[in-house]
């Protein structure tokens, strides 16, 4: 009898797995998005997900040119990269929204342990608008969504 139940134990945990692997695997999110602006043109920044993990990379179009970083003046790299947004993790998605869980990040504090965001989502054909909702320090408020169009 002892046999028996725990092959059906492992037979359940078998299918629990299998069927968290189909969930992740049809997320509506999987591609790669980059940025558009509300004319539809392309612009500095690309969302990739994967089956469990994403990156999302950002940037102004309007930084300076800086050739040689080791001659930068500190007001010169701030303007350089205090416009760019950079983390990558892992991410849930349920219903229309996404729970990204940074493992790297441009800014330390956005990648501390226990560290997440939940942003609202809609996905309009090949369009993705993205709506920040709360993060670990609570709700979020009256930041624009930001919107991407599927390249892959």
């Amino acid at each position: 009898m002892s046999r028996r139940v725990v092959a059906i134990v492992a037979l359940a945990g078998l299918i629990a797995a299998g069927a968290a692997i189909v969930r992740a695997a049809d997320s509506p999110l999987q591609g790669t998005w980059q940025i558009v602006d509300q004319n539809g043109r392309p612009g500095p920044g690309v969302y990739i997900f994967a089956r469990t993990h994403y990156s999302m990379m950002t940037a102004s179009a309007d930084r300076p040119d800086i050739v040689d970083i080791s001659q930068a003046s500190a007001d010169d790299l701030r303007a350089l990269y205090g416009p760019m947004a950079a983390n990558a993790g892992v991410y849930e998605v349920s219903g229309n929204l996404v729970t990204i869980r940074p493992i790297v990040a441009k800014i330390p504090v956005v990648m501390k342990a226990g560290a997440y965001e939940v942003y609202a989502f809609a996905i309009d054909g090949t369009s993705l608008t993205l709506t920040q909702q709360r993060n670990v320090r609570g709700p979020v408020e009256g930041r624009a969504p930001v919107r991407l169009v599927r390249v892959e």
